[in-house]
């Protein structure tokens, strides 16, 4: 049972940041606030998304090391990593979107 914990719980936070994202990607107003926020300094937003990249590969890493070292509960890494992709995707999504029409 404390085998599975890890990756369940992995699975449980890569399921509740989506439903998050997706969450707060419907409210159109905390949508506008953050596409006006990442435009303001456009340069600076890139930082946390570099930061989120280097993670997702540094988990993917530990989750191949981990497999290959015979850690069955190792591919708990791989939904942390994507976990990271999303939020990335999700910025993305975000500062690409056309300006609202006020």
């Amino acid at each position: 049972m404390a085998e599975a914990l890890f990756p369940l719980v992995s699975v449980a936070i890569l399921v509740l940041t989506v439903a998050g994202i997706v969450w707060r990607g419907r409210d159109k107003r905390w949508a506008r606030d953050a596409q006006l926020a990442l435009n303001a300094q456009p340069l600076l937003s890139l930082i946390p998304a570099a930061f989120l990249a280097l993670g997702a590969v540094a988990l993917a890493i530990l989750g191949f090391g981990s497999l290959a070292a015979g850690f069955a509960p190792g591919w708990g890494f791989f939904p942390l990593a994507l976990e990271a992709l999303v939020i990335i995707g999700f910025t993305v999504w975000i500062a690409r979107r056309p300006f609202p029409e006020d």
